[in-house]
């Protein structure tokens, strides 16, 4: 059966325990775990708190910007990368997504090769610690200060380049969802792909959080989720909706509310009758 976790950023408000008590009281195959919620918290407690209540770690989000976007240095990044990875080793989870960082001043072939000796050193250390690694692009209109990889082309680009069998990719709907024939090539790309992001949103989202709850928006979720599972995608479907709006609303009903949804959206990839959706608040 299709796994489904939920990112913490969901519920962006909540804290760590708040999150990991909620998802499991909700019966969520796992979570998505933000590093800055478990910065605060505390991670040899995070870590004994997600054994206690049994959860799985789908992803641990986010390490990267190895072209120094955020004025830290390419080997201050790679450090806290192998930081993120033994943390991720620690929980089991089943990848760490990294984000390439932007161009920020350098030509493209200088940040991809920086970005692939980044990519090089940090496979061998995921490979130690049994750790995923899952490469990110992003929307450039949106995030090209946090990537210079903005599709799956530029994605490929870099795996092949690499090639090392511990580095793959993350697929983010919000971000890809919008490419030309996304369903038809699914079935290629998929043996690279180390967890799938879900959201929704409309045809031309203005920033990163205008994204909706899974099915209310535009996106072609259920060709998708289609494509995957026929493909044999054995991964996690982490659920991850950066809204202003979902925000500021009942954590409770909106977990409740992605599950009936989820459910919906596999159904209808089956060509089965939906149920009946929780009504937004």
């Amino acid at each position: 059966m299709p796994k489904m976790s939920m990112n913490e950023v969901t519920t962006f408000r909540w804290s760590f325990i708040e999150d990991v008590i909620a998802f499991s009281k909700a019966g969520l195959d796992g979570i998505g775990v933000w590093r800055n919620k478990i910065a605060e918290f505390g991670e040899e407690r995070a870590v004994e708190l997600l054994r206690e209540y049994d959860l799985s770690v789908s992803s641990l989000s986010w390490a990267g910007g190895f072209t120094g976007t955020n004025g830290y240095s390419y080997r201050e990044m790679v450090d806290d990368a192998r930081d993120a990875i033994r943390l991720a080793g620690e929980m089991r989870a089943a990848c760490l997504v990294l984000i390439s960082g932007g161009r920020n001043g350098h030509t493209v072939n200088h940040s991809r090769r920086l970005l692939c000796e980044a990519l090089a050193e940090l496979g061998d250390f995921a490979a130690e610690h049994q750790v995923e690694l899952a490469l990110q692009p992003s929307r450039e209109e949106l995030c090209g200060h946090w990537s210079f990889l903005s599709s799956i082309d530029h994605v490929m680009d870099i795996l092949d380049a690499c090639d090392h069998p511990y580095v793959g990719m993350a697929f983010d709907t919000f971000h890809l969802a919008g490419e030309a024939d996304i369903v038809s090539r699914i079935g290629t790309i998929l043996p690279y792909v180390n967890t799938v992001q879900l959201s929704d949103s409309g045809t031309a989202p203005r920033t990163l959080t205008d994204r909706v709850m899974l099915g209310d928006g535009r996106l072609p979720l259920v060709g998708i989720i289609d494509a995957f599972e026929r493909g044999g995608y054995d991964g996690f479907f982490d659920v991850g909706i950066w809204s202003d709006r979902l925000w500021q609303s009942n954590y409770d009903r909106v977990i409740d509310r992605c599950r009936v949804q989820f459910d919906r959206l596999l159904l209808d990839a089956a060509g089965q009758k939906t149920p009946q959706a929780i009504p937004s608040k």
